[in-house]
């Protein structure tokens, strides 16, 4: 390694002296069927750097160098590698230190040190920087490609490693001539992404639900799993969920991208997934229509109204409305009418003449079948429910009743011996005894003949107990109720205070289940003498009346 007097020794296709401008008579010499640049001797005056490299801290030194900063970045960029130039130039502007090292071929140190190795013949680099054009004064460095060493000896170099993008580049620095060398780029192998199938068959179905899972602890490494089913694009999986759904069995098929765009990794390349078994045929459980009927009835004017509910009768699905029609026989069988076929509101009414015992047969349907979960809503079913229809209590011949009243009345009675009147207040205790005859229609004519006691203990005031008559006209309601009107003729044994009255009462039934109908009654009068003067001429009082005939 001297200077311009080097001699090039020619090696079989191609010489090649390291370090030196290359004279124009070797460099004719070099075969362009061969790749490799192989070098005997390095150092001269393309050297990337001198002094020679002695130690770690000489690498500093170097970087330190006015413009070799930005050479080192040109050279990296010409090499399709700027972002390693960060980390290069980190390195080589901190080293102070190295460690000793054997063949650089074993070196395998952390990003950051440096170790000083012994670069064996036969050993290449992929590119080799240094000023080629240095005699005419121009110091741009240039790279020369694909370089083995083919010296007789190994020669003394720093190596270094940096890491980028899941690649580890490897450097030499020769001490001789510090030419900046890349001697090998090593990918950093990801872990294979992990696919798994996890099929779930719905046993109700039979539908597939086939879930796509991607695992790896360099999931960061890959951009996207695509996925095909039986040769057909089905999607693909991407962060951050790394999963995928799909309903359709076969063969699953995956191929990965890495964030460049370049093929990554994947176990395994293919799953197999079955189709579901179809569901089990199931018995669906026939649920039939529910079948409920009552009856009521009301007399009428000459005749029972029958009121007919079927408004319990349901199919048991909710949404669907049964249909029912009912059939009405009276007590010999023969029906009554046409069947009736109810509306939506399932309630109907029939008017018959006769009294009697009437059965109706009604009969429920689903009109339509219903599935819902285990069950299917389908059928008929038919219920009975039966009357008997009874003239109304008291209807036919007359029925005795009393009363037992207690009350007031107020009245204007003379002064003896003058022409003066006064009005009395008086309590009385009133017993009443008569007959009422009850029609079917429900109206009721009674007549009855009454004791009205004065409980006046005053003998300031008037005593004076009455006998009267009662006329009635009275009308029963539902329920057993009644209301009615009358004319009483009061006070029959004296000529100075009898007078006819308007009367007006109710009654309301207390003891239904009694073996004789029991009514809470209510009575009041309007005497006819003074009726201009109401507010001194009237009578209120209640009771009850026991109507004196079996239910």
């Amino acid at each position: 390694m001297t200077g311009t007097g080097m001699r090039f020794v020619v090696v079989p296709g191609l010489a090649l002296a390291l370090g030196l401008a290359l004279p124009a008579a070797v460099a004719g010499q070099v075969s362009s069927a061969d790749a490799m640049h192989n070098a005997r001797r390095l150092g001269g005056t393309t050297a990337f750097y001198t002094p020679p490299l002695r130690t770690a801290a000489s690498l500093k030194q170097m970087t330190a160098k006015k413009g070799m900063s930005e050479d080192i970045r040109t050279i990296l960029r010409e090499s399709g590698i700027p972002e390693t130039a960060d980390a290069v130039l980190a390195t080589l502007a901190g080293a102070t230190s190295s460690v000793r090292g054997g063949s650089c071929d074993q070196a395998t140190p952390a990003d950051g040190t440096i170790v000083e190795c012994d670069f064996q013949p036969g050993s290449t680099v992929l590119w080799m920087a240094y000023r080629p054009n240095i005699r005419k004064g121009n110091r741009t460095p240039g790279r020369l490609e694909s370089v083995r060493w083919a010296g007789d000896r190994p020669f003394r170099a720093f190596l270094f490693r940096v890491t980028n993008d899941y690649k580890i580049y490897t450097f030499v620095l020769p001490m001789v001539c510090s030419n900046l060398s890349l001697m090998s780029v090593k990918e950093i192998e990801g872990e294979p992404v992990n696919v798994s199938v996890d099929p779930v068959c719905d046993p109700k179905t039979g539908i597939l639900r086939a879930t796509v899972k991607a695992a790896s602890k360099d999931l960061e490494r890959v951009q996207r799993l695509r996925v095909a089913i039986n040769g057909q694009p089905a999607g693909e999986l991407i962060a951050p969920s790394w999963t995928l759904t799909s309903d359709k069995p076969g063969t699953y098929t995956f191929d990965a991208t890495d964030t460049r765009g370049r093929s990554y990794p994947v176990a395994p390349r293919t799953i197999g997934v079955e189709a579901c078994p179809p569901p089990p045929e199931t018995t669906k459980q026939v649920v039939g229509p529910t079948c409920s009927v009552v009856l009521s009835f009301v007399p009428v004017k000459g005749a029972y109204e029958i009121n007919v509910d079927a408004t319990r009768s349901t199919t048991g699905a909710s949404g669907v409305a049964p249909a029912v029609t009912v059939q009405l026989r009276d007590d010999t069988g023969a029906g009554v009418g046409q069947q009736l076929t109810l509306d939506s509101a399932l309630t109907s009414k029939v008017t018959v003449r006769r009294p009697g015992t009437y059965r109706a047969t009604a009969t429920v349907t689903t009109p339509q079948g219903v599935e819902v979960g285990g069950s299917r809503y389908e059928g008929t079913a038919t219920c009975e429910a039966s009357i008997t229809l009874e003239k109304p209590a008291g209807a036919g011949a007359p029925a005795f009743f009393f009363d037992v009243l207690g009350g007031k009345d107020r009245r204007v009675r003379p002064i003896e011996d003058t022409d003066l009147e006064f009005a009395q207040c008086s309590p009385l205790f009133g017993l009443k005894f008569g007959a009422a005859k009850r029609f079917q229609n429900d109206w009721e004519v009674a007549g009855a003949l009454g004791v009205a006691i004065s409980l006046v203990n005053d003998d300031q005031k008037a005593k004076e107990s009455a006998l009267f008559i009662d006329a009635e006209v009275n009308k029963y309601l539902a329920g057993g109720s009644f209301v009615g009107t009358g004319l009483s003729l009061w006070d029959l044994t004296r000529g100075d205070t009898f007078t006819p009255a308007w009367l007006l009462h109710f009654g309301l039934p207390l003891a239904k289940d009694a073996k004789y109908p029991v009514f809470f009654i209510g009575e009041g009068r309007l005497f006819f003498d003074h009726i201009g003067d109401i507010k001194n001429n009237y009578l209120l009082w209640g009771g009850i009346r026991v109507l004196l005939q079996k239910r």
